[in-house]
């Protein structure tokens, strides 16, 4: 099945007539929408659900609506009250080696009293009227795309997060196996047998039973409506709460573009000043500690070491006074002996010259400048004392310069904080915001505890009613044959049930399959899973690592399990054999990046032969419209025309 063309008029939105061609190629199947919040997209979704399905339509804002009075709330408010509603949508469908193309045109006005508005439905085959398949739409539809499995191929991305909890995998996987195999007959038929069993065994019961199961009966009438309206309370609870969630996303995005967050940080930024402020001081104390001590004269080797000569010139100084004097009477007396015992001239004359050589040497050092008076042993370790100050200066600058850095950052974060005059009225919104989603959270919690105790009461007043009509006070052939009914009623519920059993055990496999391939197909990681396995009495998903260790579905994140949702859905339509289009609203709305790019690349151009996404300005854009580019073959944009008081379909998307 393929759909060519969608035309509503007067319908929601939408004043007057708008035709939207909707035909694609095989090699670019994506047609993309575009459109702000509130703007009509929804409603383009509810509007091909509503002409194919009636009054079995999943329409995003009916809840418990008759459906007459569902219609007549669906007319454009801006549209003349003589003025119709109709919905018209040409799709053709291949039979065998034939194909048809079909036009079904759903029409209705609005009643005098809205609850008798009824719609009124044409199906033209091949270009005429064909009045039998008009008769018997409802019928014929199912051939298309059957109601039970239409949430495979017609969703909203916003809510796919509900889809991957494990209660509603669950029962998402059962509802597509048991439509996929035709079980949800047998289903139905067990349903009318045991109603057919309880009528069999109320018409048999004891007079003095009559009341009693009466009671009873009534008391079960009035506990399934507590039962309905808590569960009604539930949804709603959880429509409220998925609509805070993202209100909180969105206010938290305008707090930290605001710079909102970073007045929680002030105390902490103005403590960490204050700690490098005190670290700088402390490293200042430290350097000038050492600048007070051997440190400086590293600056001045060339004296230092001119120093040393000066000392060991005065050192040789004191030592030739000390000796000048004694060598001197020394010298005499050698010089004297050596003239009494008759030296020749020459030799006593080179003796003469040596002593006196020797004599001025001394007397020179002797004469040289003394200042310093200090032994040598006083540059003993000097050396090793500077270079290592020297070093422990340089470490001391070094972690000056870091402070500095980090104390610059901080400066500028709190300079970037706001005052909190300015956003003010954003924090009160988002606590406000949060308060309130509190509140819903907590309300649910409570009204999941008392349904829970509902269903077990439930329960317990079907025990009690199964258990009076079993009391059986009368022995006549009518009640002996009424047992027998009964007995063949739970034999042939039994062997329904055991086939219906036999039936998903021998398919499961072939389920868990496609969505293991599926979900490592989108999140592109391998080493994630290695399969699936599911539960064939409670369909419970379970993840089985590559060590063939279970992976419970809530350990994986919030993106992995909207991935895990979307691949179950995936692999729910392909193997359901039918060549579907899938139309999907707000296809990214509650993805990260990284799983955005991921459906952008591996699923929406390999979804279905034909894809419609609504998205808004927000999804579709930038990076992921470049990738998806390759694959869209018409682009439209939604928007509501103030003028005109209608929302328009035109050509071409945000980017074009």
């Amino acid at each position: 099945m393929q759909l060519k063309s969608l035309t509503i008029e007067n319908f929601g939105i939408y004043k007057g007539v708008h035709t939207v061609d909707l035909s694609v190629t095989d090699d670019k199947p994506i047609i993309l929408f575009g459109g702000l919040n509130g703007g009509g997209k929804t409603t383009f979704l509810d509007a091909l659900q509503l002409v194919l399905y009636g009054k079995h339509a999943k329409c995003s804002n009916r809840g418990a609506q008759a459906f007459g009075t569902f219609l007549a709330g669906t007319k454009n408010r801006f549209s003349d009250q003589s003025e119709s509603v109709s919905l018209t949508l040409e799709f053709t469908h291949k039979a065998d080696t034939d194909e048809y193309t079909y036009i079904v045109k759903r029409a209705w006005s609005v009643a005098s009293s809205p609850e008798n508005t009824k719609d009124k439905l044409k199906v033209f085959c091949n270009g005429e009227v064909d009045e039998f398949v008009s008769s018997n739409w409802d019928d014929f539809v199912n051939e298309f795309i059957p109601q039970s499995l239409s949430d495979l191929f017609f969703f909203d991305g916003e809510k796919i997060e509900n889809l991957a909890n494990p209660e509603r995998s669950s029962e998402l996987i059962q509802t597509g196996l048991e439509n996929l195999l035709g079980l949800d007959l047998l289903t139905q038929l067990r349903s009318d047998l045991t109603v057919i069993e309880n009528e069999r065994k109320k018409s048999n019961i004891d007079e003095n039973l009559i009341k009693r199961v009466s009671d009873c009966e009534d008391e079960i009438g009035e506990h399934d409506i507590v039962l309905r309206a808590l569960r009604n309370e539930a949804a709603s609870l959880e429509k409220e709460i998925n609509g805070l969630n993202v209100a909180i996303k969105k206010a938290r995005q305008t707090a930290r573009m605001s710079g909102a967050h970073l007045i929680e940080e002030r105390d902490s930024i103005k403590f960490e000043l204050g700690a490098i402020d005190r670290q700088l001081k402390d490293n200042l104390q430290q350097r000038v500690k050492i600048d007070a001590g051997a440190c400086p004269l590293g600056l001045i080797p060339k004296l230092l070491e001119e120093t040393k000569q000066q000392i060991a010139i005065e050192e040789k100084a004191k030592q030739a006074k000390e000796l000048d004097a004694s060598i001197s009477d020394y010298e005499a007396q050698i010089l004297n002996t050596l003239t009494q015992g008759k030296v020749d001239k020459s030799t006593l004359n080179a003796i003469n010259k040596l002593v006196e050589d020797n004599r001025n040497e001394r007397r020179g050092f002797a004469a040289s400048d003394c200042y310093i008076d200090l032994p040598l042993s006083i540059f003993t370790g000097l050396d090793e004392r500077i270079a290592s100050e020297q070093a422990e200066r340089k470490k001391l600058i070094k972690l000056r310069e870091e402070l500095e850095e980090k104390q610059a950052l901080f400066i500028k974060q709190e300079e970037a904080i706001p005052d909190y005059s300015d956003v003010k009225a954003i924090l009160s919104e988002l606590a406000a915001l949060e308060a309130e989603f509190e509140s819903k959270a907590t309300l649910l919690e409570h009204n999941k505890a008392l349904l829970a105790q509902a269903i077990a009461k439930r329960d317990v007043l079907n025990t009690r009613y199964t258990s009076l009509l079993t009391q059986q006070n009368k022995d006549t052939f009518e009640q002996k044959r009424t047992l027998q009914v009964c007995d063949h009623v739970n034999k042939l519920k039994a062997t329904m049930h055991s086939f219906a059993k036999s039936m998903i055990k021998e398919n499961i496999a072939l389920i868990e399959q496609k969505i293991a391939e599926k979900f490592i197909g989108l999140t592109r990681k391998d080493s994630l899973i290695n399969a699936v396995s599911v539960d064939t009495d409670t369909f419970a998903l379970t993840l089985l690592s590559q060590e063939g260790e279970e992976l419970a579905p809530s350990r994986l994140s919030a993106g992995e399990r909207q991935l895990l949702a979307i691949a179950i859905l995936s692999a729910l339509a392909e193997a359901s054999g039918k060549e579907l289009p899938t139309v999907i609203d707000t296809p990214l709305g509650r993805l990260d990046g990284k799983h955005r790019t991921k459906l952008i690349k591996n699923y929406f151009p390999k979804a279905a032969s034909q894809v419609l996404l609504l998205s808004t300005d927000e999804e579709i854009t930038g990076k992921y419209y470049d990738d998806l580019k390759p694959f869209v073959n018409r682009e439209y944009q939604i928007a509501f025309d103030e003028v005109n008081k209608s929302s328009t379909i035109s050509e071409g998307y945000f980017n074009g």
